[in-house]
């Protein structure tokens, strides 16, 4: 079956750049050709029973994780349309998972965990291939919707999962719907320029945070002004910032 084809208005989720698509063909090659081998080994092999038990259980995950993945896969986020209307999220089958209108927002970002793909590339230096090991860096995508008043969150129960998700955040972030958009490995998804061509006033930009923790931002502000309220020996008030100064 083909995949369905993309409207100008909508972001193909599923499409990689060409580097990445040949890496990735190629740990796919690798982790076949050690499946094969294990089976190959537990059917035939001359190691001894045990060995040969271990090689064929190890070979069969790697061929039931492969068949539970093509399985699933087209459940998953792979079309995102911004247009006129709102903001829809479709699955692979053309299923709409997220279906918002733009009146029924107040706010929409972008998070990914740059922390962790700026440490997963520093690690890459010392692979065997750094080449392909760089065009497999996976890093979700999230995207943040905020809810413009507390209807639009009654309205939409089939969004209490990515609301569960959105719930988890850092001091002082508001509550948002949190869907994930793929891996990105190899992607560019050009969230923004979409949204601000049909509602400017509602992007709130491209941040690097956690779904498990929250925006990198918040976080590091909430440490800054705790440690700027932590009292110090010999001072009867909070430590002041340089703007603080300046404004004196």
């Amino acid at each position: 079956m083909e995949p369905p084809t993309v409207a100008p208005n909508e972001i193909d989720l599923t499409a990689r750049t060409r580097s990445t698509q040949v890496a990735r063909a190629i740990v796919h090659a690798l982790t076949l050709l050690i499946a094969a081998g294990c089976l190959a080994s537990f059917v035939a092999g001359p190691e001894e029973p045990a060995v040969r038990l271990i090689a064929g259980a190890a070979g069969l995950l790697i061929v039931l994780l492969y068949a539970w993945v093509i399985h699933t896969r087209r459940r998953l986020p792979a079309r995102l349309v911004i247009d006129h209307e709102g903001i829809r999220v479709l699955d692979g089958r053309g299923r709409k998972l997220v279906r918002l209108a733009w009146t029924e927002l107040s706010g929409v970002g972008v998070m990914t965990n740059e922390v962790s793909r700026r440490r997963q590339l520093r690690r890459t230096r010392d692979d065997l291939v750094p080449w392909v090991s760089r065009r497999i860096v996976l890093v979700p995508i999230w995207l943040e919707l905020y809810p413009a008043d507390a209807q639009a969150v009654a309205r939409h129960t089939e969004l209490e999962w990515a609301w569960a998700l959105g719930g988890v955040r850092a001091p002082g972030e508001e509550h948002r719907w949190l869907v994930s958009l793929g891996d990105g490995q190899g992607q560019r998804v050009p969230i923004g320029e979409a949204v601000q061509r049909w509602r400017p006033q509602l992007w709130r930009g491209h941040r690097s945070g956690s779904f498990l923790l929250g925006g990198e931002g918040a976080w590091n502000k909430a440490f800054l002004e705790a440690f700027a309220q932590r009292p110090v020996a010999g001072r009867t008030e909070p430590i002041s910032r340089p703007d603080d100064r300046t404004r004196r």
